[in-house]
């Protein structure tokens, strides 16, 4: 037969092979269609990300900038404690066995200035925040406070004036609903220790006026300071 002939089936195999070459390739609608949606929510993810960054490094740049402002004003507060105290010590080394009275009732009421209004400032301040954050801006003014007043307490009565002592008196100071500001051990040992300085200076200064006796005591006072007595 016709259709049998070699020449035909060589034909016809052609014609297969060359449909198999352009067989079309099948689409997938489905994922292609994914891809916007799955493009346009990265992009919001994103977005929503850097809106969280920009929002925490805003709170952070705000927490700062208070924080440096407090600063300021609490070295401010410091400076005026110090040089308020170094009034109250100078008034008390204006001490004689002539004028004794007179000279520690203007110390007292110097130093009672200097508590009810410079450091009344620095307790506000500081009051009811992580203070220690801070101490390095107020620690040198809180050293001459304490010095001023165990300065002048050792003058009027002869005893020493404990960190105990001194924290009660800032209470007072302090709003009671909020945490107060107390004068920790290391600022009040390095008080003490110009106190020390300052009982020496006096005491060569009541050599020179012929009290021997009340330079002793000074002595005395100095060796049980050094001691821990």
């Amino acid at each position: 037969m016709y259709f049998s002939s070699p020449a035909f089936s060589r034909i016809a195999v052609s014609w297969l092979l060359m449909g198999s070459k352009f067989k079309p390739h099948r689409l997938h609608p489905s994922a292609d269609a994914s891809l916007p949606l799955e493009s346009s929510t990265k992009r919001s993810r994103t977005m929503t990300t850097h809106s969280s960054i920009k929002d925490a490094f805003s709170t952070y740049a705000d927490y700062l900038n208070a924080l440096n402002e407090k600063r300021e004003r609490v070295v401010k507060a410091s400076r005026d404690v110090t040089m308020n105290s170094k009034k109250v010590i100078f008034q008390v080394h204006r001490i004689s066995k002539n004028n004794r009275e007179e000279v520690l009732e203007k110390a007292e009421k110097d130093l009672a200035a200097v508590t009810d209004q410079q450091m009344s400032r620095l307790v506000k301040e500081l009051q009811g925040t992580d203070f220690w954050k801070l101490r390095r801006a107020y620690s040198p003014g809180v050293q001459e406070y304490v010095e001023a007043a165990t300065f002048f307490k050792f003058c009027q009565t002869g005893t020493l004036l404990n960190l105990d002592e001194i924290n009660a008196s800032l209470l007072p100071l302090s709003d009671p609903s909020l945490e107060p500001l107390q004068i920790n051990l290391l600022d009040y040992l390095l008080g003490l220790a110009d106190l020390t300085g300052e009982l020496m200076r006096l005491a060569i200064g009541r050599i020179s006026d012929g009290e021997v006796e009340f330079a002793e005591r000074i002595c005395r006072f100095v060796r049980d300071v050094y001691r821990g007595n």
